[in-house]
């Protein structure tokens, strides 16, 4: 964690007792926070170990999952 410009974090499957998948592949994210236009900029980065694993990933549905998931950022903020 660089506080308060960024963190990053490996995000992996698991099965239903949290132990980790060696089947599916993991990523490295980073998020960064820069202040842009009077607001706050956030950029997202996931890098996976090679083009196979992310088009596993990308068959598995990230893209409708991660904008879902990010489409609801500003409804928690204003909460």
């Amino acid at each position: 964690v660089d506080e308060p410009t960024s963190f990053s974090f490996s995000d992996g499957f698991a099965d239903a007792d949290f132990n980790p998948d060696p089947n599916l592949p993991v990523s490295v994210n980073v998020y960064t926070f820069t202040q842009h236009d009077g607001g706050t900029r956030a950029t997202y980065v996931s890098t996976y170990e090679s083009a196979e694993a992310l088009e596993k990933i990308v068959e598995m549905g990230i893209v409708e999952g991660s904008s879902s998931a990010i489409g609801q950022i500003d409804d928690l903020i204003a909460a």
